[in-house]
């Protein structure tokens, strides 16, 4: 027996816009969300980097040695003598065997978008190696390195003491909203225990550093905490971009 087909209706068009709302709706709500299960993943990744920098340089100090303020070079009392990041990532490379050159750069920086990270910092053979060229020269092709830090370092670091953090941050202890690798939200400090805390403001008093120039205060500026005594010389900032 044969029987007509059924009559087969599409969406109306009230339907159609109902579920575009709908799933806008939806998009809306969890968009957000995502963005910072996400931006958290990528500070994660960032503090576990900065971490792994501060360690190096905790074993390579040992509470007897320093980095200098001086040019670098693969030879000599220069190999630890640093006026750069760049040269102070030479330091680490040639000293403690931190030759990961990923380590230096944060994925979430803006200024990293296009960006293809090297993988050395330095190159050629052992006892010879000289500063990778790509690592050297930071470009938007390079990559920029994402963190900050200083010379002469000290020898009597503890866990009060900052040894690097996330570029951007300003002595007055505020993150530089065009600078600062996630603007003016705030940034990693890693210290000399190698322990990493996540601030938003180093002028808020419960984030201060603890001062080395003026002992038992608190202090917003890096340099005061790092500074080697009331009468020191305040070290040289070295950071991978001009804030």
């Amino acid at each position: 027996m044969n029987t007509s087909p059924r009559n087969r209706k599409g969406f109306t068009l009230i339907e159609l816009l109902t579920v575009i709302a709908i799933i806008g709706i939806l998009a809306a709500v969890l968009f957000p969300g995502v963005q910072g299960v996400m931006k958290k993943a990528k500070q994660s990744t960032a503090s576990t980097k900065v971490r792994n920098i501060a360690q190096s340089y905790i074993t390579y100090n040992n509470g007897t040695k320093n980095f200098a303020n001086a040019a670098w070079s693969n030879s000599g009392t220069a190999r630890s003598s640093c006026d750069s990041l760049v040269d102070y990532a030479c330091c680490l490379a040639a000293n403690s065997g931190l030759n990961n050159a990923g380590l230096w750069y944060i994925d979430a920086d803006p200024v990293n978008d296009n960006a293809s990270f090297p993988t050395q910092v330095l190159s050629g053979a052992s006892g010879s190696e000289s500063k990778d060229t790509k690592f050297a020269a930071p470009t938007s092709a390079n990559g920029f390195q994402g963190w900050s830090t200083y010379a002469p370092t000290l020898k009597n670091i503890n866990e009060q003491t900052p040894l690097i953090w996330t570029r951007g941050l300003l002595i007055t202890g505020k993150w530089d909203a065009t600078a600062g690798v996630w603007g003016s939200d705030g940034g990693h400090v890693a210290f000399g225990d190698s322990h990493v805390e996540w601030k938003t403001d180093c002028s808020a008093e419960d984030q201060k550093f603890s001062s080395k120039k003026t002992p038992g205060t608190l202090t917003a500026s890096w340099s005061d905490a790092v500074i080697a005594g009331p009468t020191g010389t305040a070290p040289k900032e070295l950071a991978a971009k001009n804030q």
